[in-house]
């Protein structure tokens, strides 16, 4: 996986990648469509001054894209979440920690592993365990 953000200028940065770090093609899409850039542009308002500012049509238009794009990250860290607890043996504080900043946030850790096994189609061992199946 070679994808990275290169800053050209003070100002400008270009994404580079490879074909195969984007099998899916949604790297390419997102920046195809301007997706990605309507997105990252509600980075920059932090302000809601600065959202009230823009017309609705713009404003419409970086809210479907964030919302796109937080949708997809949100389903890949659930799986990423998954993969580090089971190929990596992650403990449920270290993924906490890595969630959140907070390794005392456990339950936010089994439900994000939980979320994933589901999207996943898959079961949760430990649900199934405390139910007695």
């Amino acid at each position: 996986m070679s994808v990275s953000i290169e800053r050209t200028t003070p100002t400008a940065a270009t994404a580079i990648w490879e074909p195969s770090d984007d099998p899916q093609g949604y790297i390419a899409h997102t920046i195809d469509s301007d997706q990605l850039a309507k997105a990252i542009t509600a980075l920059g308002l932090k302000q809601y001054d600065d959202l009230s500012a823009l017309p609705a049509a713009q404003r419409a238009e970086i809210l479907r894209a964030a919302a796109g794009l937080a949708a997809e990250l949100t389903r890949r860290v659930r799986h990423l979440t998954v993969a580090a607890r089971e190929i990596d043996g992650t403990s449920w504080g270290d993924l906490a920690a890595l969630l959140t900043d907070d390794p005392t946030a456990r339950s936010t850790a089994r439900g994000t592993y939980a979320a994933g096994l589901r999207q996943m189609g898959r079961s949760n061992p430990a649900t199934e365990s405390e139910s007695g199946r």
